[in-house]
């Protein structure tokens, strides 16, 4: 990896594929790739002495200057399988590869299983080996794998005889790639970034360095990147692809990253590269699920099973939705609830083994990465499951954003629930917008019957208060928010400005009032007010408190405590410390004698205040201290001065 400026400059017209290899061990698919490429993908010590390969190699060929096509080896070993899984998971195109001394064997059965649960359905079917047999041993395997391939995804497929020794038909099955993956849709780089890590290492003088291959989206160098789960970030320094140089990492391309900012020992084989907030981790996802047909026993409702997912692997609880058992042959819609959170997008493949990894039993594709639990065996799980499965985009954003509820969903979110890149999103939100179904408050997108349905809690909220509460004047904005369910600030704003304009709800200074409130309070509750007022003025700075007050009124404390606040909102009144209630204009008149005072002395004392209003320190404190927050003094030492 080099650490120049420069970067190789590859055509924008230049199309990029990934196939990969499938097969049982030892039937030469490390043999045919270093054949038709050059490349011997066995980079191991022990790979090379041992004769087989346990980990995934890597290779590549150029079909003239406008298609690169890129090989993953992968590991044919029955312990090895979980390498296969991910090397299968990124590529476009299978190879199949069944060696003309053996025919068809478990692996073969096995890896084709994954690749067509992983939705693999073109593919060349390559018989290995022919100079090991006679050419009736060769037309004996071409009818195995026939009979084998017959009602799956690659009958039909492409079947040659290559000799990877002699080079028997090498140049031909070149042409049948070269066919094929021009005929094969490349990856959009439109879409989120994602590179699942399959190989981690250091190289002296460069620091930490990723390979993968791209599944979906754009990177360039200095792109500041994220990786999932772990949610460390990082840099890249540097890109390669296919050992050149590169400004950028597209889907379809096998590369390496050289990134800054974080350590070899911090990142391992199964995490996902991506930018920044565009990836979530899902503790809980929808799912299909089908159970391939063999000789195996029914699967229980909550087994923990291990899933497969491009190049990581978590145990997973199963929840069935719709029975107790799934059956061999069977496909489902479920749940999985892993133990810890993985990346993952709508419209992934994944492999389902049991429990020790010993086979393969199943596997299928996700639907959802936040779903809610499920209610099993309820009505309405078919009509999830069709929509999810079959629905437009259109139709699967107003689910989430029922789902999501009052809150909505950032415009990021729903990317990724989409599993879509922007402006997928952006057109799905403006049809559903032309629609009345949502609208957008500043990032937020909300369905509009849940904003409506928020509006009329918060209309109910507060007549339902003023009713259990007349006195009172209403409600804070603030308390108001915190009493309705959780949304982001704004949606309560927006709501609330709704609410005004239409005339369900008034508001006064901070406070939210029930409408008409103000005028069913009635003549005897005014009566009572002005009654409060003339008994505050009479008792000028030192007031009782509110039992001794209530007393002298004949009212309850509460009932008096709700007058007077509505006065203290009204500004008739001045709540000082706690359950002190003045008069405004004895508070009034107390500066005018407090200003008077400090500009003929220029300080006062405690002491002062107290002969010149012959007042206890339980009166004299609060309010020197209610001076000091309205600005009007300032304490110096154990004196006062008025604030410039």
């Amino acid at each position: 990896m080099s650490g120049g400026a420069k970067y190789c400059i590859v055509s924008d017209v230049m199309k990029r594929i990934v196939i990969g290899t499938a097969g049982h061990i030892d039937h030469g698919k490390t043999t045919l790739i270093k054949a038709l490429t050059g490349i011997d993908c066995d980079r191991l010590k022990e790979e090379k002495e041992r004769g087989i390969t346990t980990e995934l190699g890597f290779a590549h060929y150029r079909f003239g200057e406008d298609l690169l096509v890129g090989i993953v080896d992968v590991p044919g070993h029955e312990k090895f399988v979980r390498h296969m899984v991910a090397g299968a998971w990124g590529i476009d195109m299978v190879l199949l590869v069944v060696a003309a001394d053996e025919g068809v064997m478990p692996q073969t059965r096995e890896h084709l299983d994954i690749c067509e649960l992983l939705g693999l359905t073109r593919g060349i079917v390559a018989i290995t080996k022919t100079d090991l047999v006679d050419d009736d041993m060769v037309e004996l395997v071409k009818e195995d794998i026939k009979d084998f391939l017959a009602g799956r995804s690659l009958e039909g497929a492409p079947l040659i005889t290559v000799s990877s020794t002699t080079g028997e038909n090498i140049p031909f099955l070149r042409g049948l790639i070269e066919g094929a993956a021009r005929e094969i849709n490349e990856r959009s780089r439109e879409g989120i970034f994602r590179l699942p890590v399959d190989r981690v290492f250091t190289l002296k003088g460069f620091g930490t360095i990723v390979t993968g291959t791209c599944i979906s989206g754009l990177l360039r160098v200095g792109d500041e990147i994220e990786i999932y789960p772990a949610g460390k970030m990082a840099r890249v320094r540097n890109i390669q692809a296919y050992h050149e140089d590169v400004g950028e990492a597209i889907a379809g391309q096998r590369v390496a990253l050289n990134i800054q900012g974080i350590e070899k020992n911090d990142i391992e084989r199964g995490v996902v590269i991506g930018r920044p907030d565009t990836l979530f981790l899902s503790q809980r996802i929808d799912a299909t699920l089908k159970y391939l047909d063999l000789p195996l026993k029914p699967v229980k409702n909550n087994s923990v099973l291990r899933f497969h997912i491009a190049t990581m692997q978590e145990e997973a609880r199963l929840v069935l939705l719709d029975s107790d058992t799934i059956e061999p042959g069977e496909e489902r819609f479920v749940q999985f609830v892993f133990s810890r959170p993985i990346v993952m997008l709508p419209g992934d493949g994944y492999i389902l083994r049991g429990p020790y990894a010993i086979q393969t039993i199943g596997g299928g594709k996700i639907l959802d990465v936040l779903p809610g639990r499920h209610k099993r065996q309820s009505e309405g799980l078919s009509s999830i499951y069709a929509l999810l499965a079959h629905g437009s985009d259109t139709e699967k954003t107003e689910y989430h954003l029922l789902k999501a509820g009052h809150g909505g969903l950032k415009k990021g979110m729903l990317g990724i629930l989409l599993g879509k890149e922007e402006k997928t999103v952006d057109d799905v939100i403006k049809s559903l917008q032309e629609r009345k179904k949502a609208l957008t408050i500043g990032k937020i997108i909300v369905h509009s019957m849940k904003f409506t349905e928020y509006k009329k809690m918060l209309v109910k909220f507060i007549n339902d208060y003023y009713i259990k509460n007349p006195l009172k004047v209403g409600m804070s904005r603030e308390e108001l928010r915190t009493r309705l369910p959780q949304v982001e600030q704004q949606i309560f704003l927006a709501a609330l400005e709704e609410c005004i304009r239409e005339g369900a709800v008034i508001t006064e200074k901070d406070k939210v009032i029930a409408k008409g409130a103000r005028k069913a309070q009635g003549e005897e509750v005014e009566r009572f007010k002005e009654t409060v007022l003339k008994r505050l003025y009479q008792y000028g700075f030192t007031p009782p408190g509110l039992k001794e007050f209530s007393g002298e009124v004949k009212k309850g404390e509460q009932h008096l405590k709700d007058i007077l606040e509505g006065l203290v909102f009204d500004g008739k009144v001045i709540k000082i410390k706690g359950d002190m209630y003045f008069h405004r204009d004895v508070i009034e008149d107390l500066k005018k004698i407090v200003v008077d005072f400090l500009g003929r002395t220029k300080e006062m004392s405690p002491s002062d205040l107290k002969s010149r209003l012959d007042l206890s320190r339980k009166y004299m404190i609060p309010l020197l201290e209610y001076l000091d927050e309205i600005k009007l003094t300032i304490r110096v030492g154990d004196k006062r001065v008025l604030r410039s």
